[in-house]
């Protein structure tokens, strides 16, 4: 079994203790396990943070970074620390005296146990037969914004998981000011693309919907308009056969950029 696979079969167990309401509360699965818990402003020293003393584990979640204690973005980081605990060799690391280390989750460290964190955290609260039930064949922003809803997640974590999952044909992508953070596609454009687009904003045309709603700097969704694969990859031969005609839908994040997505026309 690959790692992968290992994390995402332990946090389905970890979110199965919890019966089967779409809406897991990471609250109460600490609170089983004997993990104490606080809610603190650290500013943005970290989302969250989880400390081992006397075999005694503790999370720190931090109220501003994550927007309050009960925002999307508070339950992801809550459930990543949870992640450092289930996690064998993570959580072997802090008893034996391993110093803790304050966590940026929802999938924007490029540190192995933070990603390995952050795919434990979107397996608890997005279990794949539950997601699986909920979506239709067809997956835009309305769905992924109704997804979110419904698991208490954030949109970047819910988007990243319809994609993981191969659900439907799909691409994601978060972007900053200062260009893309991230990028993942189900298996079909995945396999056709490697993930890899352009990564400088400059590169995208002015007119797309993503650039405008960068430069507006607003947190709304935008309609969706026609685009092209190689438009976003420069691998795909611009007209050439793999060239396919897909629609943009864009959603702002506000301080944490632009979500985009990416499907068939």
């Amino acid at each position: 079994m690959s790692r992968h696979n290992e994390i995402e079969g332990l946090a389905e167990l970890v979110a199965q203790d919890q019966g089967r309401c779409d809406r897991v509360d990471p609250a109460a699965i600490a609170a089983a396990y004997g993990i104490s818990f606080s809610f603190g402003h650290y500013e943005d020293a970290f989302d969250g943070l989880l400390e081992c003393k006397a075999s005694r584990f503790h999370i720190y979640i931090n109220v501003d970074s994550n927007r309050g204690k009960d925002s999307p973005r508070a339950r992801f980081s809550f459930a990543h620390e949870l992640g450092h605990y289930f996690i064998d060799w993570h959580r072997c690391a802090l008893e034996r005296g391993a110093p803790p280390h304050g966590s940026e989750s929802d999938f924007t460290s490029f540190i192995s146990v933070e990603r390995e964190a952050d795919l434990f955290a979107a397996n608890l609260l997005l279990p794949k037969e539950s997601v699986r039930r909920a979506v239709g064949k067809r997956i835009g922003v309305g769905e992924i914004q109704k997804l979110a809803e419904q698991f208490g997640t954030s949109l970047s974590a819910t988007a990243i998981r319809c994609a993981q999952l191969n659900l439907a044909p799909l691409i994601v992508m978060r972007w900053s000011a200062s260009g893309r953070m991230w990028c993942w596609s189900s298996e079909n454009f995945s396999q056709l693309t490697g993930n890899k687009a352009y990564r400088a904003l400059d590169k995208i045309p002015f007119d797309s919907v993503t650039r405008q709603t960068i430069d507006s700097g607003h947190e709304l969704t935008t309609d969706a308009r026609g685009t092209t694969l190689a438009t976003w990859f420069p691998s795909i031969y611009r007209g050439g056969q793999a060239d396919e005609i897909l629609l943009e839908e864009c959603v702002g994040l506000g301080r944490y950029g632009v979500l985009t997505v990416l499907r068939p026309a």
